[in-house]
């Protein structure tokens, strides 16, 4: 393959030693005139020479002539002087060559350069290719990213779209809930559903940990957990095997990445106050009577979606006045997802305790999200017995 060189000459002594000099180190000439206005074509031109001779201001104006032309294309330019003079190096490189070199020329040393400057340009080139396969690659990955943000968009609107708008009341039970969606996965889940004349059936969730998944997980999960069964007549469901079914729901998708759902979920009878509750994973509900101090009530429960697990319900009576306090991790200042008792949540509930319903929740979720420094959803049911 041809090694192209354009040879700019300005006088025929010197130009013909440079020309012969390139052809016999197996260069292709391509001769050109200095000063002659006709543009030229660089496609296959490696390495320009510029015989300068006694025309430096015509050197110098083919010199940035040619530099407008190539724009950015690498083409080392080089000069060569009729003599030794640092003042016409200086100026040539300063108006865009490469390397000036003088008369009288050693070819060796002519010949290296010559190869030196086409390495520069192929190494240039070379980087010129990484850098464009660089900016498609950013322009590719710059369209994933929107059509990731579009389906998180998406993922988020339906996760949304099956959270209830309003929550049932029977008898006297009452359900407030404070919901913030505070993050672009949305893994908070919730509901209140009515089982019968007296029974009404809750449950919170989280998905811990799935990314982009964790909104359609929460739906999936929020979706199995069935309450009651309608054969044979309506049966209500004990919550510890509600919580079973959603997690053998959730081993049966086969995911190579299990999700880790947190869920509690309880029935409230609301003439007897009967509350029975089931926890997998959440943090500990909190237990507010109308009088004496706030506790927690310490359930025993596995996180759902990792193993085949068992979830005992307890069951507790709520007299009047009496507050059940249910949140997500979120809730927490560092959203840590361990299932301990919250401190904090303690001291709100007994804080707010003359409130009731959603001025209760409202203002215990206030005070507890000054101290959040997440960005976790944030879910805080409460379920009181008016």
């Amino acid at each position: 393959m041809a090694l192209f060189v354009l040879l700019s000459r300005s006088s025929d002594n010197l130009a013909s030693d440079l020309h012969r000099a390139l052809t016999e180190a197996g260069f292709a000439v391509v001769d050109h005139t200095l000063g002659s206005a006709p543009s030229v074509e660089f496609g296959s031109v490696l390495v320009g020479v510029i015989d300068v001779g006694g025309k430096p201001d015509a050197a110098a104006a083919q010199t940035r002539r040619w530099r407008a032309e190539l724009g950015d294309e690498l083409v080392p330019l080089v000069w060569v002087l009729p003599g030794s003079s640092a003042e016409l190096a200086a100026r040539g490189l300063d108006v865009g060559a490469d390397i000036v070199l003088s008369h009288p020329l050693e070819q060796d040393v002519l010949i290296a350069q010559i190869r030196a400057a086409i390495r520069t340009r192929t190494v240039g080139l070379r980087l010129a290719t990484r850098a464009t396969e660089a900016r498609l690659l950013g322009e590719q990955l710059q369209k994933a990213y929107t059509q990731i943000d579009r389906e998180l968009e998406a993922a988020r609107r339906v996760h949304q779209a099956f959270l209830p708008q309003t929550l049932p009341t029977i008898g006297t039970a009452r359900f407030a809930v404070s919901h913030r969606p505070r993050s672009r996965f949305g893994g908070d889940f919730y509901d209140v559903r009515t089982l019968d004349e007296n029974r009404v059936g809750f449950f919170v969730g989280d998905v811990i940990g799935c990314g982009t998944a964790g909104s359609l997980i929460g739906v999936f999960a929020a979706q199995s957990a069935v309450m009651k069964k309608e054969e044979s007549g309506c049966r209500v469901i004990q919550p510890g095997h509600v919580l079973s079914n959603v997690n053998k729901e959730l081993l049966r998708l086969g995911l190579d990445d299990r999700p880790l759902v947190a869920m509690l979920a309880g029935t409230l009878h609301a003439q007897t106050g009967e509350l029975m509750l089931a926890r997998a994973g959440l943090p500990t509900p909190v237990y507010l009577p109308k009088r004496g101090e706030p506790r927690a009530w310490s359930i025993p429960g596995p996180f759902l979606g990792t193993a085949d697990a068992s979830y005992p319900t307890l069951t507790m009576t709520l007299k009047p006045g009496d507050k059940v306090v249910i949140g997500t991790d979120g809730i927490r200042p560092e959203g840590d997802p361990s299932p301990g008792e919250d401190t904090s949540l303690l001291e709100a509930v007994s804080r707010h305790r003359p409130l009731s319903g959603h001025g209760f929740v409202d203002a215990v979720a206030g005070e507890l999200l000054t101290h959040v420094r997440h960005s976790d959803d944030f879910t805080l049911l409460c379920v009181e017995l008016a």
